[in-house]
């Protein structure tokens, strides 16, 4: 995990610095309570400004939170608790889209193996293609052919399971 964390920051390292102190960002809800075996948070942050969505000259951030847990059950505990209280307290359903999650900026969630990564973007800073580059890269580094990935493609939504999503049915994370 530590190697797929720092292959990630060198790769971005270019165009972004890493930043482990003070990083703000938004509330991952009851995910934030949990004691995996592994936590690590950083803060990408561009070295060049660019105009964001409101035409403020900003350097772009993007905030990364990855979770290792010690087995599936630990992992299947914590998706139960962290899907009743996602991301700025929100409650979502198991392989259910929605159309609208309340307060939540862009974010992507890989969920592989024991593993929960979390990457989250302001709002102001916003693009479809941008975005698309993040989850390409989140899936590269932090996905495998049965990850479950979890977007929230805008502000406020749409939230939407697309790929292996969870049966509806399966009590597993309910």
């Amino acid at each position: 995990m530590v190697q797929r964390i720092a292959a990630f920051q060198s790769d971005l390292a270019e165009t972004y610095k890493v930043k482990t102190l003070n990083l703000g960002g938004e509330s991952l809800g009851a995910l934030e309570s949990e004691t995996p075996e592994y936590r690590t948070d950083f803060k990408l942050e561009g070295k060049e400004k660019a105009l964001d969505n409101l035409e403020r000259n900003v350097r772009f951030d993007v905030f990364v939170h990855v979770f290792h847990f010690a087995d599936s059950d630990e992992l299947n505990w914590a998706m139960k608790r962290w899907l009743a209280d996602f991301i700025d307290g929100s409650s979502i359903r198991p392989g259910r889209d929605a159309r609208t999650v309340a307060h939540v900026d862009p974010s992507i969630v890989v969920i592989d193996g024991t593993t929960i990564s979390v990457m989250t973007q302001p709002c102001a800073q916003f693009t479809v293609e941008g975005f698309r580059d993040w989850r390409s890269k989140m899936l590269t580094y932090f996905g495998s052919p049965t990850a479950v990935i979890i977007e929230v493609a805008g502000c406020e939504g749409p939230l939407m399971w697309t790929k292996n999503p969870p049966d509806p049915k399966d009590r597993t994370w309910k």
